[in-house]
């Protein structure tokens, strides 16, 4: 069983092998296009690289719903939690 803390330092992990922001200014709340200056591919891409690290796959339609990386990190809580 995944719990927040470790699932967040997973992702923030995962964020070294991108060039969005230094790494102390990420805020996994911070809506991704408005204060990450993140487009739609680099956010793409950083959901894939979730999906890969945590062996699932996210519906199409959160993509649409989920702004911030915490977004992400509670479904992966919630779905580690049935474990």
């Amino acid at each position: 069983m995944l719990d927040r803390t470790e699932i967040q330092a997973r992702i923030y992990n995962l964020l070294r092998e991108f060039d969005f922001k230094p790494l102390e200014e990420i805020n996994f709340d911070a809506d991704y296009e408005k204060e990450l200056g993140l487009d739609s591919l680099e956010w793409t891409a950083l959901v894939t690289s979730i999906e890969h690290e945590f062996h699932t796959v996210f519906e199409d339609t959160l993509y649409d719903h989920f702004r911030t990386i915490n977004d992400f990190v509670s479904l992966i809580e919630k779905d580690y939690a049935c474990f």
